[in-house]
């Protein structure tokens, strides 16, 4: 798999605690960050397929459990 480069803007108080936490663990913000997409990618596919199993078991709208789970 190829990597790509992206591009992102937070806010400086994220920032600080990017920087304690990496400087804490002794990784770089790089690392942390691909690891916090990483979750959140795996997180939000299983909150999908909730939806989906939700959808077919229960007749529930999809926009009805995407405003459930927030989203």
């Amino acid at each position: 798999m190829t990597s790509k480069i992206i591009t992102l803007q937070i806010d400086a108080e994220m920032n600080e605690k990017l920087d304690r936490i990496t400087e804490e663990l002794d990784l770089s913000k790089s690392w942390v960050v691909k690891q916090a997409i990483k979750q959140y990618l795996e997180r939000y596919d299983e909150i999908l397929s909730d939806i989906r199993i939700s959808t077919i078991e229960e007749g529930k709208t999809h926009k009805k459990l995407l405003k459930e789970y927030g989203i």
